[in-house]
């Protein structure tokens, strides 16, 4: 028993290992623009599925079988999203819209909270909240949406702690790295935006 359970925490690091790497490869082609990032996203969210039943996160385990479809919808959008461009263009949204998107955020992560509760998952307010965001960020990536990058430093900021918590230091790291990442993405796509005209086609 005693040597299965330390196979079995072996095989978890090992696979926390791969998912750091395929993750690292997918925000950083994200941040620069390359749909292929996509691919290697959905592989680490796969694994991500896994691994996260493992310690009980029950929401982010859901979080990441959106994450599959939301990167299947992200990398063919990217490719075909436009009509004009064979690249959907950088779009931003109004204030009114991020606080209508942060109100129904808040809501929906008290009623994920109460499940979770119910379920007895883990941290259920914080695994709800940063659930409830990375899904509102997700979409904001898939559709090219200048701001997603702040809400993703927010929540991998948060994520921090969350995953240090479960006993996930690779991925708590990862998280940290993110956030550095998610500033880079956003200073790169705003320079990418600004080179658009306001049809959204690429100056050449």
């Amino acid at each position: 028993m005693d040597t299965f359970s330390c196979f079995e925490f072996d095989l978890n690091q090992f696979i926390e290992v791969v998912i750091v790497i395929l993750s690292l490869l997918y925000v950083g082609l994200i941040a620069l623009s390359q749909r292929a990032g996509w691919w290697f996203g959905v592989a680490a969210s796969l694994l991500s599925v896994w691994l996260f039943i493992q310690v009980n996160l029950l929401a982010e385990s859901i979080l990441y079988v959106y994450y599959v479809i939301m990167g299947l919808y992200g990398y063919f959008f990217w490719k075909y999203g436009s009509s004009r461009n064979k690249t959907a263009p950088i779009t931003t949204k109004p204030k009114a819209f991020h606080l209508g998107m942060v109100v129904c955020a808040l809501f929906l992560t008290v009623v994920l909270a109460q499940i979770l509760q119910y379920l007895n998952s883990a941290n259920a307010y914080a695994d709800a909240g940063t659930t409830i965001f990375s899904f509102l960020a997700t979409w904001m990536v898939a559709k090219r949406i200048l701001e997603n990058w702040i809400y993703w430093i927010i929540i991998d900021a948060f994520s921090v702690w969350l995953y240090y918590e479960r006993g996930l230091p690779l991925y708590a790291g990862l998280m940290a790295l993110y956030s550095v990442i998610a500033i880079g993405g956003f200073v790169f796509w705003l320079r990418e935006y600004r080179s658009q005209d306001q049809n959204g086609i690429m100056r050449q």
